[in-house]
């Protein structure tokens, strides 16, 4: 008879954060996204419903996944196509951020009692299940993966760079015009302030969604952001960026101590007019000294779509950093629906390209 017993839960507030963060610090996959901050503060600012599994071995846990159930996205050329008219969803590891399993031991049964113990808890309404990660390390799991039926995908890319490398040689490598616009943002009177998420939140919020707004993009809620200063704090910087005593832009970053990466995340620059001061290249210079001198090994520019035209791919690529594509697969639960949807998805997506 097995040692490990797998249960899942409807909310993380059940489960003991030590524990669980326990598991995502000594386990080689674990991530900043998974800490049990991060997932509280979807739960709390997200209208999602969680299915997290839990392994545990002795009454300690030893592997979990983390996963909410999002509303399926429909536009009305596909919802024509499917066979039921009830509300569907899907399972995301994770909708915000990145997921997967993560296994400390015991790990071919554990990684079978996740996988297992999820699909048996999952009602008709959910059609599919999706892992979403930036560590290219899950390959390890990927005939395993296929085996369960999981297809990949390629739709987006992260740029890393390999901070190990030091300053001078990461601005070697970018493109003439970056390290031209990086001397010339040097040529100011300019400062770089550093700050925990807390401080000022309404001014980074409020210029998060202004620098959103100018490129048709969708926020996150306010109070996700309040519930990431009440349970992960301590893991977000916002640099802020001055420029002959006017502060004109604020980046806001992860601190991905597991993964060793530092990641940027979002862009709060609210007046396009400012960019004539180059606070895009102050800040990323000053984060990536500032990611090296603490031992970082790469920086993130963040995610983007895998696509040559992309101009957010093409600006990222002039910064010299590696092109790392997601590691995203997806399963079908339902034989019905889910066929029809993929289907039309993929209709959808070549259309809009």
């Amino acid at each position: 008879m097995s040692e490990l017993d797998p249960t899942l839960y409807r909310s993380i507030e059940s489960i003991n954060e030590n524990q669980w963060n326990n598991v995502v610090t000594q386990s080689d996959r674990g991530t900043v996204y998974h800490r049990a901050g991060w997932i509280r503060a979807i739960e709390e600012a997200f209208d999602y419903g969680g299915h997290h599994v839990v392994v545990e071995k002795g009454g300690n846990p030893v592997a979990l996944m983390p996963n909410f159930a999002v509303d399926l996205p429909i536009p009305d050329s596909i919802r024509e196509r499917l066979p039921v008219a009830v509300p569907l969803k899907r399972l995301v590891s994770i909708p915000t951020g990145f997921g997967g399993p993560i296994v400390q031991t015991d790990e071919a049964e554990s990684l079978d009692l996740l996988f297992e113990s999820l699909e048996t808890t999952t009602d008709r309404t959910v059609i599919s299940h999706a892992i979403e990660t930036y560590d290219l390390e899950y390959i390890r799991y990927g005939q395993y993966l296929q085996t369960r039926g999981y297809e990949p995908t390629f739709e987006s890319c992260l740029f890393l760079l390999d901070l190990r490398d030091g300053w001078d040689a990461i601005l070697d490598g970018m493109d003439k015009g970056r390290r031209r616009d990086i001397r010339k943002g040097n040529e100011q009177e300019y400062r770089i302030e550093i700050d925990p998420l807390g401080t000022d939140l309404e001014t980074t919020y409020d210029w998060y969604v202004k620098n959103l707004e100018r490129v048709d993009g969708s926020p996150l809620p306010k109070a996700f952001f309040e519930a990431l200063v009440d349970h992960l704090e301590d893991r977000i910087r916002v640099f802020r960026a001055i420029v002959e005593g006017r502060e004109i832009g604020r980046y806001v970053y992860l601190l991905d101590e597991e993964g060793g990466v530092l990641h940027h995340w979002l862009s709060a620059i609210p007046d396009a007019d400012d960019y004539e001061y180059y606070p895009s290249e102050l800040l990323h210079e000053r984060a990536i000294n500032w990611g090296i001198e603490r031992g970082y090994d790469r920086y993130n520019f963040g995610k983007t779509g895998s696509h040559f035209s992309n101009s957010v791919f093409r600006f990222k690529h002039k910064y010299g950093g590696s092109a790392v594509p997601v590691f995203n697969v997806e399963k079908g639960y339902s034989r019905l629906a889910w066929p029809a949807y993929r289907f039309g998805r993929d209709k959808y997506v070549e259309k809009s390209l």
